[in-house]
């Protein structure tokens, strides 16, 4: 109740303007009436719009485990930052779009010459758009990697749609044209890679592993409370491992420039490695990775939450001597998320049993 009252408040205020400028004589009275209809009509059919539609299915899309669910959310994400925006057309236009792609239905990536791109940068986008198609149409990336290959494709259309875009600029038109390139170049070389090692045959054997995470106060590389309990759980746990190997992979939040969070997340990486070293962990099966902020949160709405989880060391412990080689940070990354969208299928499915 108190949110009509607050909007019909504003809609007074905006009649009054309208007034004020258009209103010369009585009979000017009515364009002045049917112009605000037409904004409160505007306002109100928002609410009821596509990107309404995807909102009210995000819990049924983080459920679901598929290309297309994932892309989906990755659409409404970017609704989400229009509307902070108040750019409600094109979080409508986008949210459409993602609304098509959880129904299944045929999709491609944006045309840069709709959205009058710079023209010195259109030959890239329309090869980038190419190789982008190409990979789209892989099963094999869609089956193993959606997360990746849904963020990747995202990332074009975001740098696409912000080439003559003013209101976009705010999102950062170089983290979505830099990210997309590293990310399509990192899923070319998997691809390429596991057709050499002919890893796409049905004898390939998923690794078995366990994940754990180290998340660091604000700014800091040195292990708190928390992350000495977590340290210790993880000594306990290699302990009673036959065999391993082990791979960090540092994350860090944007709250600081890129030069900052690069120096942070490898300060944290070598807390945690000191750490296992000094307690016997053999230093020749430790690999290290970065990721910074450039993989997505899609398992939580939460900002806070989200950041917490970016601010941390992942360490994934894989059983057996393997070739990580083989086994590449995506498709680690991706089998940790699908477990964890399934454990949290099977905990919400236990509160109604």
């Amino acid at each position: 109740m108190l949110f009509h009252i607050k909007t019909f408040q504003k809609f007074l205020k905006i009649y009054s303007y309208f007034d004020k400028i258009f209103y010369l004589k009585n009979k000017n009275k009515l364009f002045s009436i049917t112009l605000l209809i037409f904004v409160l009509s505007s306002c109100f059919s928002f609410r009821n719009s596509y990107y309404k539609q995807l909102s009210d299915l995000e819990p049924t899309l983080k459920i679901n485990k598929d290309f297309e669910s994932f892309l989906a959310l990755e659409y409404l994400s970017f609704a989400n930052k229009l509307v902070a925006l108040k750019n409600n057309s094109q979080a409508n236009y986008f949210a459409k779009k993602g609304l098509k792609i959880a129904k299944k239905e045929p999709f491609f990536p944006e045309n840069p010459l709709y959205w009058k791109s710079d023209k010195q940068q259109l030959e890239e986008l329309i090869f980038m758009q190419k190789r982008l198609e190409n990979i789209t149409s892989t099963p094999y990336l869609k089956f193993n990697l959606p997360i990746q290959l849904a963020h990747t494709f995202y990332l074009y259309d975001c740098w696409v749609s912000k080439e003559s875009q003013p209101s976009f600029r705010g999102i950062g038109l170089s983290y979505c044209r830099e990210n997309f390139s590293k990310m399509l170049n990192e899923l070319e070389i998997y691809f390429n890679d596991s057709k050499k090692e002919k890893l796409s045959n049905i004898n390939f054997l998923l690794p078995e592993f366990t994940r754990f995470s180290i998340q660091f106060d604000k700014e800091s590389f040195i292990l708190n409370e928390q992350g000495n309990k977590t340290m210790l759980a993880i000594i306990e746990h290699l302990l009673q491992s036959a065999g391993y190997k082990l791979l960090l992979v540092g994350n860090a939040d944007n709250s600081a420039n890129n030069i900052n969070n690069q120096n942070l997340l490898l300060s944290r990486i070598l807390t945690v490695k000191n750490y296992l070293i000094k307690n016997g962990v053999n230093e020749n099966l430790i690999t290290q990775a970065t990721e910074g902020e450039n993989f997505p949160d899609l398992l939580t709405s939460n900002p806070e939450e989200a950041i917490k989880e970016n601010r941390s060391v992942a360490i994934y412990v894989l059983k057996g001597n393997l070739d990580l080689k083989l086994y590449p940070l995506p498709l680690l990354q991706n089998l940790a998320y699908r477990n964890k969208i399934i454990q949290t299928q099977l905990k919400n499915e236990s509160k109604y049993d």
